[in-house]
């Protein structure tokens, strides 16, 4: 397993606990009703902080030849999640197949 596919695992894991996480893909929202402000502002600190590590493990996946080995469904989940708070993933990760058919 890549680098950028563990720290991908390692979130999906958390997000997956949290009660506003989608039961289907169509529900990629977090409803104002169910988050507190608090829990917002915690969640895009760690989507932030996501962000900093997939930089970090690209760069060590490329150094170490295993560059873009991560699974593509994972990381559409970082960048659903990542968007729900503001923050483009993009840069780090590309757009991914379902993102690149909606520009097309």
């Amino acid at each position: 397993m890549c680098t950028v596919s563990m720290v991908g695992d390692h979130y999906n894991d958390i997000f997956k606990r949290r009660p506003w996480y989608p039961q289907s893909p169509q529900q990629w929202h977090i409803p104002v009703e169910t988050i507190t402000r608090e829990e917002f502002d915690e969640l895009k600190r760690q989507v932030a902080e996501m962000k900093t590590l997939l930089i970090r493990a690209k760069e060590y996946d490329e150094r170490n030849n295993e560059p873009d080995c991560e699974i593509e469904e994972k990381m559409d989940v970082l960048r659903k999640v990542a968007k729900l708070v503001g923050i483009d993933l993009d840069d780090v990760i590309g757009k991914g197949d379902s993102d690149a058919a909606q520009t097309a």
